[in-house]
């Protein structure tokens, strides 16, 4: 019997233990809830350091990125940030049905909240996050004190 409880406990503990390290590998929910819950100022026109996301399946990485933007839109990625400051291209292929089809080189992807439309690229989820946009934290309400400490006076 305590060798059935050793082993439940300790079957627990890898599966929290997972679930925790699952999360923790998924950059893009925490972007996701980040800006639902806060949201974002309009995005103006010019160029925008952003975090890029980019998944496939239950993983993402996260990435420093640069864009354009005109009219709230989304309309090209210059590429990711290196540690020295400088720009790589991405190199990402993403489906035609963001090009126009009059300048394939120009992306169509709204951008609501601080947040781009998923855009796919190779089988891959893509979205970038406009993080100097993002609205700042509000304030918590206060919670009142239980009613039983009033009793005691």
């Amino acid at each position: 019997m305590k060798k059935i409880v050793q082993l439940l406990l300790v079957t627990s503990i890898l599966v929290i233990g997972s679930a925790f390290t699952l999360h923790a590998q998924n950059c893009y929910l925490d972007y996701y809830h980040l800006f639902s819950d806060r949201g974002a100022s309009l995005i103006p026109d010019g160029t925008h350091d952003v975090v890029v996301t980019i998944r496939e399946g239950s993983s993402a990485d996260c990435y420093m990125a640069r864009v354009q933007v005109k009219d709230n839109q989304l309309v090209s990625v210059d590429g990711v940030i290196l540690q020295d400051g400088t720009v790589k291209k991405m190199g990402m292929k993403l489906s035609p049905k963001y090009s126009d089809p009059n300048n394939p080189a120009i992306l169509h992807s709204e951008i609501v909240d601080g947040m781009s439309a998923t855009l796919l690229s190779d089988g891959k989820q893509v979205n970038f996050f406009f993080i100097k946009q993002l609205n700042a934290k509000t304030k918590a309400y206060k919670k009142a004190p239980p009613v039983s400490s009033f009793n005691s006076k």
